[in-house]
């Protein structure tokens, strides 16, 4: 089964031609259970690529926000390219879950003025989707 998110990133790779996409966009899934959160962005590898070290980078522009008040600490746990999508996972603690808590998606705004980021995450046996695109702040989950 395909999640929200992992559908977006499927279809852009189908329906986009491989030597360029004509929008900027990425999704990433944030999946609670227990006290972990684990984290997959899948970006464009093009578009990635114009960043440099990338590790820093979404420590940067990707963020979550517990409902304390508490930054997450999230480490990385690797990436993987399939295509043209490169897939990058993260995972960190959360205690108390992530209702209520914050997320902040800046990745690729600072590069590309239409980038488009789709974050989904599923925890306490519900879901929520946060759309980020230039400008946006962090965003709370329901």
């Amino acid at each position: 089964m395909v999640s929200g998110a992992g559908l977006i990133a499927a279809l852009a790779v189908l329906l986009v031609p491989a030597s360029r996409h004509p929008t900027h966009t990425s999704s990433a899934e944030v999946v609670h259970e227990a006290d972990s959160v684990h984290v997959a962005i899948r970006v464009f590898a093009d578009d990635i690529a114009t960043v440099g070290a990338v590790r820093p980078y979404l420590g940067d522009r990707f963020g979550i926000v517990d409902r304390s008040g508490k930054a997450v600490r999230l480490e990385w746990v690797g990436s993987e390219v399939r295509g043209d999508v490169v897939t990058i996972r993260m995972r960190g603690r959360v205690a108390g879950g992530l209702s209520g808590a914050k997320v902040s998606c800046r990745v690729l705004t600072d590069r590309f003025g239409d980038q488009v980021n789709v974050v989904r995450a599923a925890y306490d046996r519900r879901a929520a989707t946060l759309i980020f695109m230039r400008g946006d702040g962090p965003k709370a989950l329901p």
